[in-house]
């Protein structure tokens, strides 16, 4: 008996844990939860209809995808949570209940869900990103639908989503509908597809790109594995719209580095850039590949090692880039590397910019050499920088202190001295930081006492009473 308390007492939320609940248990929680939770409720409806086969499943998801794309109401702030699960129900119920009878049918509703998404839009206040959330999540699911398709179901899905990318797709996710579903399809449809759209890439009067067009051909080309249409897509684009770096970054990968140099260096006229909801979404949203970083690379693979350190020597100058410093070093040849470093040293200390020498002082990491950057300059340093100055004294506060208090100072100095009273608490705390710092070995080398400091304080901000209510007396009394 103890051991079988024992093993139910250590049973979790899982499939092998509630095994131990029974069948029985188990539907009678299911029926209380959809007695209190009507998206609950329906989920188990659409489960239900299952059993009786795709018809019936497919009829009680039609009849809640029709209401919700007739529905014109706004939804009201307390009643948000309530749609987004019903929302979750709706999605849930194509992907895993209709999913698991009919992939393909299940797919086609999903995509008459996912196409809905401007509609629910216009409805709802979705501040916190979950209903785009939800939809976002829909098109992940769509792939793995697709992908347990039949190769004659496959055949009917571009005819389905094309028509909708006809058009600007403000929020993207019929393009991230797209570019999921392409991932994964046969070569054959996706050759087809690529076809349709080539030939109707630009709008009807040929005057512009159609920019969902351009994204799923691309994503179709990488499905592919077809590196020649991908660059023939960018090549066909007029230049404000094309990606160069990412082409190049592809050649590169494909080992076609002369190709991959070409594009590298090719102009990228600048232009508004913009990040679509889908994109932040799915993670999709990336950096542009490095572009120096990257054509360094490129010039390592022609076998011209004295350009590409060149170019990264270049770009550390540029820059005080630590990574290029380190691909450089890494390139250098034997004892060639410490001569380096050294000239990189000097070229940091000498830098007029003194928080950005600080900055790859610590990035490298040379604690050492950034507290004495730090000290040497006490009166450089500029509170403004709270972002990146609060953490790096932190960081000195174990083994270099006299750094630590430093920067502590500038901290409390631009409080106080601008009168920040929203802040005035965090400047008491570095106060009294700065006064346990005092207290220790070499807590004010090379800088004035903590007594002085505390004085000109008191002398210059004494009237700023609202601050030194936050400081306790003894930490402001002298020492």
């Amino acid at each position: 008996m103890a051991k079988a308390a024992k093993a139910v007492k250590k049973a979790k939320l899982d499939k092998d844990g509630l095994t131990v609940l029974g069948l029985e248990r188990l539907v009678q929680i299911a029926l209380d939860e959809a007695a209190l939770n009507p998206s609950f409720k329906k989920r188990l409806n659409a489960a239900l209809a299952g059993i009786g086969g795709a018809a019936g499943v497919a009829k009680l998801i039609d009849s809640r995808l029709a209401m919700l794309e007739k529905a014109r109401s706004r939804i009201r702030w307390q009643k948000e949570r309530a749609f987004g699960n019903d929302l979750e129900s709706i999605s849930a119920s194509i992907v895993k209940e209709f999913g698991a009878v009919d992939p393909g049918m299940a797919l086609e509703r999903l995509i008459r869900f996912v196409l809905g998404y401007e509609g629910i839009a216009e409805r709802v206040n979705d501040s916190s990103g979950r209903i785009a959330g939800i939809y976002g999540q829909a098109c992940e699911a769509a792939g793995r639908l697709t992908q347990a398709m039949s190769a004659e179901q496959q055949v009917q899905i571009p005819m389905l989503i094309t028509p909708a990318l006809d058009g600007m797709d403000y929020h993207g996710f019929k393009t991230l509908l797209a570019v999921r579903i392409a991932a994964v399809l046969l070569p054959d449809v996706l050759k087809s597809w690529d076809e349709t759209l080539a030939a109707t890439m630009k709008t009807p009067d040929g005057t512009a790109f159609l920019p969902a067009f351009v994204y799923v051909r691309r994503a179709i080309a990488d499905a592919r594995g077809d590196l020649d249409t991908y660059v023939a897509i960018e090549e066909a684009l007029p230049e404000p719209l094309r990606e160069p770096t990412v082409v190049a970054e592809r050649l590169f990968a494909g080992g076609r580095h002369a190709e991959a140099l070409i594009w590298v260096r090719k102009h990228r006229k600048s232009r508004i850039g913009f990040a679509r909801r889908a994109d932040i979404l799915s993670g999709d949203l990336k950096p542009l590949p490095d572009k120096e970083r990257l054509e360094a690379a490129i010039l390592d693979g022609l076998k011209d090692r004295p350009a590409s350190q060149a170019l990264r020597w270049h770009a550390f100058e540029q820059r005080l880039d630590v990574e290029m410093l380190r691909e450089y070093i890494a390139k250098a040849g034997d004892f060639e590397e410490f001569e380096a470093l050294d000239k990189a040293f000097a070229f940091v200390e000498a830098h007029p910019n003194p928080h950005a020498a600080l900055r790859f002082y610590l990035a490298w990491p040379r604690l050492d050499l950034a507290a004495r950057y730090v000290v040497a300059r006490a009166d450089t340093w500029e509170g403004e920088f709270y972002e990146f100055l609060l953490p790096a004294a932190k960081a000195f506060e174990e083994d270099h202190p006299a750094a630590a208090t430093v920067l502590y100072r500038a901290l409390l100095d631009r409080i106080i001295g601008r009168g920040l009273s929203q802040a005035y608490g965090y400047g008491a705390d570095y106060l009294a930081t700065l006064s346990a710092l005092a207290a220790r070995p070499g807590g004010n080398d090379g800088l004035i006492s903590h007594d002085a400091f505390v004085a000109g304080l008191r002398k210059e901000h004494g009237r700023k009473y609202g601050f030194w209510e936050f400081v306790p007396p003894e930490v402001y009394r002298s020492q």
